[in-house]
C-alpha cells in the first residue's frame, strides 16, 4: 500500500547518547554465554579479550542528515543513500531501524525534534514494503 503523499522536509540531526551504550549492551549479553562456553578458564579470558576488542572498534552508521522531497527520501550517514521505497521499518520506543539496500540504519528521537522527524517517520510507514 503505497501512497502519494511526500511533503519536503529537510532534518539535520546531532549525535545521539544511544550508539555509544549499544556496545555495551551487547557486550552485557555476551557475558552469560562465554561463561557457559565448556573452555578452561584462560580460553574464557582469551575469548573476552577478543570480544572486548571486537565491540571497542565497532561502530554503527550514524545518520547526519535526512532529506525527504518528491517521494524520495535521501540518507547522509557514512555514505549516502536514496531511497524511493523503503524495506522494513521497525519503531519501538525512541529508536526506529529501517532497511535500505546497503543494510540497517537506526534512527533515534533524541538526535532530532520529534516535529521534525514526524513527516519521515510518516512516510517511510506509508510507504514502507511489506
Amino acid at each position: 500500500m503505497s501512497s502519494n503523499w511526500s511533503p519536503t522536509v529537510n532534518v539535520n540531526l546531532v549525535k545521539s547518547r544511544y550508539f555509544r551504550r549499544i556496545p555495551w549492551l551487547a557486550g552485557a549479553c555476551l557475558l552469560p554465554v562465554v561463561g557457559l562456553v565448556g573452555w578452561p578458564w584462560w580460553g574464557k579470558g582469551l575469548l573476552l579479550l577478543v570480544i572486548a576488542a571486537c565491540l571497542y572498534r565497532w561502530r554503527l552508521p550514524q545518520i547526519r542528515q535526512l532529506q525527504l522531497c518528491d517521494n524520495v527520501l535521501t540518507v547522509v550517514a557514512d555514505e549516502v543513500q536514496v531511497i524511493t521505497s523503503p524495506g522494513r521499518v521497525i519503531r519501538l520506543g525512541p529508536w526506529l531501524a529501517m532497511q535500505t539496500p546497503a543494510g540497517w540504519l537506526n534512527l533515534f528521537e533524541d538526535q532530532a525534534p520529534r516535529e521534525q522527524l514526524q513527516p519521515i517517520y510518516q512516510w517511510l510507514w506509508l510507504n514502507r514494503v511489506k
